[in-house]
């Protein structure tokens, strides 16, 4: 599925399902009409919309190589931290008094994020903040709720946490869905890629920026380091998962399903989109 694609059918679906399709408040606007983090790369005229567990580790290594980091990026650690960015601090007033969203969209900064399956993005959020993070809040809360200690399987804490997930009790924005996070039906964005082809995104992004000098990090998607992005391992965790929590699952993540057009577990093309559906 075409990148361009993509964009005209997420457009297509938000006005089928009546959802504002244009964005009304350049200026003034609420927390709420304003994707989650925006980082402006002035000199490129970039402004990249931040989504966790969708790439953002590998595009902020982007951002600090465009700003003139010359580390290698296996070397850059740390890269979501606001102090990592020197003169790239994510968007605030406090960091930029002078200039407004609304300005940078008026000049045309070219304007970019990246959306990946709600599966496949849980799985590496539950992995990255659950099970390489065993003295956590999420897990603190998983082995209460069990009443297990710390003794407590991958499975368990993973069935646990779907549950807390679909009960509203998570609020982490690794966790929230993505539709609304990155405001995919309103914000003016000139690229909304896949996560799961970042190659070509990256592509047309660097045409459309000047930037092809610049080699972009492989995701670890595209470069096999990420297995939770296989059919196998999504299977693995959620075939533990009784039917309706499974549904109430998706019924969480419903709109990231439809408007993106993301496919399903049992979808012959999962994790891909697919527009046809």
């Amino acid at each position: 599925v075409s990148t361009q694609s993509t964009g005209e059918h997420i457009h297509a679906k938000c006005a089928e399902n009546n959802f504002a399709t244009e964005w009304n408040s350049p200026d003034g606007m609420t927390r709420e009409e304003t994707p989650r983090l925006l980082i402006p790369v002035p000199k490129y005229n970039i402004l990249y919309s931040s989504n966790p567990k969708s790439g953002s580790t590998s595009f902020k290594k982007f951002i600090l190589r465009l700003g003139g980091d010359q580390r290698e990026y296996d070397d850059m650690h740390g890269v979501h931290g606001g102090a990592k960015y020197a003169k790239l601090e994510p968007f605030h007033a406090k960091h930029f008094p002078d200039i407004t969203v609304g300005e940078m969209v008026r000049e045309h900064m070219y304007k970019v994020g990246f959306v990946r399956n709600p599966v496949t993005r849980f799985i590496s959020g539950f992995r990255n903040k659950v099970l390489r993070k065993p003295h956590s809040g999420f897990n603190k809360h998983i082995s209460r709720e069990l009443g297990k200690g710390t003794e407590v399987s991958e499975i368990d804490r993973f069935v646990t946490f779907v549950g807390e997930l679909v009960r509203g009790e998570v609020k982490d924005p690794h966790f929230s869905p993505q539709w609304n996070k990155m405001q995919v039906c309103s914000f003016p964005y000139d690229l909304l890629g896949q996560t799961e082809s970042t190659g070509e995104a990256v592509e047309i992004l660097q045409a459309a920026t000047g930037t092809g000098d610049y080699e972009f990090p492989g995701s670890r998607i595209e470069t096999g380091k990420d297995r939770n992005s296989s059919l196998d391992e999504a299977n693995w965790y959620f075939n533990h998962l009784p039917k309706e929590q499974m549904e109430r699952f998706y019924e969480f993540y419903k709109w990231d399903f439809e408007l993106l057009g993301y496919t399903k577990l049992t979808d012959e093309n999962f994790p891909f989109i697919d527009l046809g559906r």
